[in-house]
């Protein structure tokens, strides 16, 4: 194990990105530390081994940091609790420019608002199926009857052949919530996901295929282009497997969150019955700011840094709060209330900032807009008298289960 000790005797938070405990009371614990140590050295883990970093809370410090990716760099890692990036990492989240400027030139066409228009449409459908087998059960728990495998189904249908066997989806489900929930497994669990990786990517390689998402994934960097971008089997991998990620489960628990709101609030679900594309738009984004799906993001510092008094020094590890910085009073009044009125709702962090802003964006906001409106139409959407929720301590923060009364 190592440490990187603090650089003054000030104040050291325990503050363990994946406590148990965190996740039910991350609002509370979150704006305190906001509003009295809004920079603050912990001497929690940052890997299975590591302990050490520096955390930021507040809007603007936050953003200043995602924004400037040459002083904190995603190029050691940028998950909470860090996979072994000399084993995997996530490209192009965990590679900085040039690198990730020629994978994201790749795969931007396929995520831009035009690109995916049709995945809301074809996202309804998929919800109301959902939702009849939820139906049909009069209680379900809608965390594993819908929100995990709606992002799932829509990635399966827009990105996939029909011949890339849809069974497959529970099981790419689970291990990815063991990779996100229990990072010291995913050395264990990762394997089986890179050999289905690799069918899928030697496929579109044999066929030629050059013009779908996986195709140009497959085919990316195989011959040195003339500004020097090339790429080798492992990175195409890995990749591919930042697409599957953040095209799943990120997306799931930002809808846990949201349909948590909606099975308890009655009067709000009410409200966004027959609601048109811009109200249901400016929803989402609210949601997402008051229950950001990603609370945490990790980079590490390449040069000294002095930030509110606090002198952070290259190779320290920084821990970006976007939960926090969602909720920062300063830039969002009553940050605690759901208000799909504010002026700057799309100001919240739920999708990153700079230049790993998250490619996929317009695709999430689609299945979730999607999702929203298919909840609003129903009779009875309502938590189960007396169930008690708790939230996942993960990369992803959304409910474990959701027990539901669901009716049409």
């Amino acid at each position: 194990m190592t440490d990187t000790a603090p650089a003054t005797d000030a104040h050291v938070e325990h503050f363990e990105p994946l406590d148990p405990e965190l996740p039910n009371g991350y609002w509370e614990y979150s704006d305190g530390l906001r509003a009295n140590r809004p920079v603050v050295r912990s001497d929690g883990h940052w890997s299975t081994e590591d302990t050490g970093f520096w955390l930021l809370s507040r809007h603007d410090d936050v953003y200043h940091a995602a924004a400037d990716w040459q002083t904190y760099s995603s190029a050691n890692g940028a998950t909470p609790v860090q996979f072994p990036v000399e084993m995997f990492r996530m490209i192009p989240l965990e590679v900085d420019p040039p690198l990730h400027r020629h994978v994201r030139r790749l795969l931007n066409p396929f995520f831009t608002p035009e690109a995916v228009a049709a995945a809301e449409q074809a996202a309804g459908g998929i919800a109301d199926a959902l939702l009849d087998e939820c139906v049909a059960q009069a209680e379900c728990d809608f965390v594993g009857g819908f929100a995990n495998l709606l992002p799932a189904q829509v990635f399966f249908r827009y990105f996939l052949d029909a011949a890339d066997d849809q069974s497959r989806i529970p099981w790419v489900v689970q291990t990815i919530l063991t990779m996100f929930e229990f990072p010291d497994k995913a050395l264990e669990v990762a394997p089986g996901l890179f050999a289905w990786y690799t069918e899928l990517l030697a496929g579109r390689r044999e066929a030629g295929r050059q013009t779908d998402l996986i195709g140009v994934i497959a085919h990316a960097g195989l011959d040195e282009s003339a500004d020097g971008f090339v790429m080798d089997d492992k990175q195409r991998l890995e990749t591919l497997n930042m697409v599957v990620l953040a095209g799943m489960e990120t997306t799931s628990a930002g809808l846990g969150n949201i349909a948590h709101h909606l099975a308890t609030d009655q009067k709000l679900r009410a409200s966004l019955r027959g609601a048109n594309d811009d109200v249901l738009a400016r929803a989402v984004d609210e949601f997402l700011r008051h229950d950001p799906p990603v609370p945490l993001a990790g980079r590490t510092l390449t040069k000294d840094v002095e930030l509110r008094g606090c002198p952070m020094r290259t190779g320290d590890r920084i821990m970006l709060n976007w939960a926090g910085a969602s909720r920062d009073p300063e830039v969002f009044p009553r940050p605690d209330e759901l208000d799909f009125s504010r002026p700057n709702v799309a100001k919240h962090s739920s999708f990153g900032a700079g230049v790993h802003r998250c490619m996929g964006n317009h695709l999430a906001r689609r299945e979730l807009k999607a999702a929203i409106r298919a909840i609003a139409e129903l009779s009875t959407f309502e938590l189960v008298e007396g169930a008690q929720v708790n939230w996942r301590a993960a990369f992803a923060r959304g409910p474990h289960t959701l027990p539901v009364r669901i009716a049409r």
